[in-house]
């Protein structure tokens, strides 16, 4: 690997859009997964069904997921574009946590879609601290550096 900073292909204005894409994602995923904690926790909530607190958290899981595909696009452009992330050590790590953290969101808001509030006590607040530890547990620190 050579010692100079990589050629970032996928950049608007000269930054890199892979950087700037991520934190979205990865907010609207810990919001949302927030958001069912307070959901689960204030019992007035369930007691009483309030579909509205539902519907913001199926609103943040789907801005996460148009953010999170975004930023793999730009990331997968990176990766064709150039040999040093491709040569990162903890590249097949990073983006197996991110498809596993797609995967868990993806079927959080399924599940949300066809059942509806009572989603979000059963197993829809699991499904987002899952999702939320891989976040935590993600190897990202290479990947960052690179665009320094």
């Amino acid at each position: 690997m050579t010692s100079g900073k990589p050629r970032i292909t996928a950049k608007i204005a000269g930054r890199a859009l892979h950087p700037l894409l991520r934190p979205f994602a990865v907010g609207y995923f810990l919001t949302a997964c927030a958001a069912d904690l307070v959901y689960t926790q204030a019992s007035v909530f369930v007691r009483h069904s309030v579909p509205e607190f539902a519907d913001i958290t199926e609103w943040l899981l789907i801005a996460g997921l148009v953010m999170a595909v975004l930023a793999a696009v730009v990331a997968v452009i990176d990766l064709l574009g150039e040999r040093q992330f491709r040569a990162l050590p903890d590249l097949r790590m990073y983006a197996a946590g991110s498809a596993l953290v797609m995967a868990l969101e993806i079927y959080n808001l399924h599940l949300r879609l066809s059942i509806g509030a009572d989603a979000i006590t059963s197993t829809g607040v699991i499904l987002s601290l899952a999702a939320t530890l891989v976040l935590l547990v993600m190897p990202s620190q290479n990947w960052a550096r690179m665009y320094r």
